[in-house]
């Protein structure tokens, strides 16, 4: 990562997938759930749908009623809160990412499809405590990703305009959320998506890693 100025006064980061290494988490606690309420899915199903909220999730994948579907997922908060979020490996350059973004003095918020308190819980299970000013979750702004608004409130908490700043992400509801709030670095972590699928939702710039992020961010690379 480079010593030069950063091209942002701010940067956004999805959580799940993104800062965190939680798919298999998420999947497992997920296959667990819905298990419970006599839906047998897999992890190879759930991974692809991570990043909706998991009733959307479980409504599309089982066909759940409204009602069941909540219930379903009130069941996977029970376990993956209790059991599985402590679980969660960070993924590969987050520690060193977020050391450079706040040694450069760049603002850091989590916009995340977790509810706040699930938003709020896996900072402070991975010891993140301080280093962001603002974490919205689901229910924080009027409406969750890909809705632009989140981003926007998490903007407005840091005190800095779209153009002034980045969203990293990896699915496609990150790339919409920030390319319709107009934050000018719409970053697209492959993983959960390939890179095609995130440039055709919005990406600006598409990277392998959180290292190239931060080169990219922090002024090493154009």
């Amino acid at each position: 990562m480079g010593t030069a100025a950063p091209r942002v006064r701010a940067v956004l980061f999805d959580l799940d997938g993104t800062l965190v290494d939680s798919l298999d988490t998420i999947a497992d606690a997920t296959v667990e759930a819905f298990g419970r309420h006599g839906h047998h899915v897999t992890a190879d199903e759930i991974v692809p749908r991570i990043g909706p909220p998991m009733e959307v999730i479980a409504r599309e994948l089982t066909g759940a009623a409204p009602d069941e579907a909540q219930a379903m997922y009130q069941t996977y908060q029970d376990l993956y809160y209790t059991e599985y979020i402590q679980q969660t490996p960070v993924h590969d350059g987050a520690e060193a990412l977020l050391d450079a973004m706040c040694a450069a003095g760049v603002a850091l918020a989590v916009v995340t499809n977790k509810n706040e308190y699930g938003g709020r819980l896996m900072v402070q299970v991975q010891g993140w405590e301080g280093r962001f000013r603002s974490i919205v979750g689901r229910e924080t702004a009027s409406h969750y990703k890909p809705h632009p608004a989140p981003a926007l409130h998490a903007l407005q908490a840091l005190g800095v305009a779209p153009a002034d700043a980045a969203f990293v992400g990896d699915t496609e509801a990150d790339m919409a959320c920030a390319r319709d709030a107009g934050v000018r670095y719409v970053v697209g972590l492959t993983g959960a998506r390939t890179a095609d699928v995130l440039r055709a939702a919005g990406a600006t710039h598409v990277v392998d890693t959180l290292a190239e992020a931060g080169s990219l961010l922090l002024g090493a690379a154009a």
